[in-house]
């Protein structure tokens, strides 16, 4: 092989690696984690209708640490959720969290699981990052259960640019979040300059005004949704809100919330949420 072939095969090989979850996993591996959690009925969740709905919630704080050793039993372990790749790794709870019931303070047992991430976007560099503890005993307060079973913990992270393709990314997203919010100011502007104007002064006059007034409110509010869907699906997409994302270990960007949820067959239930308070 020539030297210009040689460098082609190793260059390929450097990208590949950049996208493969083992990238991932060798910059999370070792780092430990304070998660707040909350269960309770979130919108969306598909569990039954009784279940937790006074709207209550159960909160403790959970401890955990991702290790760098890799699980054996991968295939049980994954459950069938490609999302968590091909590689699975052993994930520790680090204390014995614990609630406030009506009985007073009940610790909730929790035991070792698995964690694994898979690329989702190769421009912005994001990964879906999951993992599952065991809870044999569960947890209730009042209404809210926490089901004595696995319970899976969905997430997505982001690694540092690596090329120049995904730096460019980062630049091009960063500028049309920029723009897309200037729209958005400018069509709540016009909103509000619209919603006080002055009446015509004759029952004529008003009845146009307010027929014209309606159809532009309704055209803006309309275009306002979908400004604002564009800016969420940028975000989600990029790191490009420093309030909703937390940095820790080797340069990995996490998103700070998350949903918690029980399995059943291929579909996920969610049954609340958790946020990272600290990563180290």
């Amino acid at each position: 092989w020539t030297s210009v072939q040689l460098l082609l095969v190793v260059s390929l090989s450097d990208i590949s690696h950049a996208f493969t979850g083992r990238s991932l996993l060798q910059r999370i591996e070792n780092t430990q984690a304070t998660l707040a959690i909350e269960v309770g009925r979130i919108p969306g969740t598909a569990m039954p209708p009784e279940w937790a709905a006074s709207g209550a919630k159960l909160g403790f704080t959970l401890e955990v640490g991702f290790t760098d050793n890799a699980e054996q039993s991968t295939k049980e372990k994954l459950g069938g959720d490609a999302m968590m790749g091909t590689r699975t790794q052993t994930i520790l709870p680090l204390n014995e969290p614990s609630f406030i019931s009506v009985s007073g303070s009940e610790f909730i047992d929790v035991k070792p699981g698995a964690y694994g991430c898979q690329i989702q976007d190769r421009d912005s560099e994001q990964y879906a990052l999951r993992w599952h503890l065991d809870f044999p005993n569960g947890a209730r307060r009042n209404d809210v259960e926490l089901p004595a079973e696995r319970i899976y913990f969905l997430s997505r992270c982001w690694l540092p640019s690596s090329t120049d393709e995904s730096m460019l990314a980062l630049e091009n997203a960063r500028k049309e979040k920029k723009q897309v919010m200037s729209t958005i100011e400018l069509t709540n502007a016009r909103l509000n300059k619209i919603r006080s104007s002055p009446p015509a002064g004759n029952l004529l006059g008003d009845v146009v005004q307010n027929a014209f007034n309606f159809r532009h409110i309704v055209k803006l509010v309309e275009r306002k949704k979908k400004l604002q869907s564009q800016l969420n699906d940028l975000e989600k997409a990029y790191p490009l809100d420093s309030d909703k994302i937390i940095s820790g270990p080797n340069e990995v960007s996490y998103a700070k919330d998350g949903v918690i949820a029980v399995k059943r067959g291929s579909k996920y239930l969610w049954i609340g949420r958790f946020k990272f308070t600290e990563l180290f």
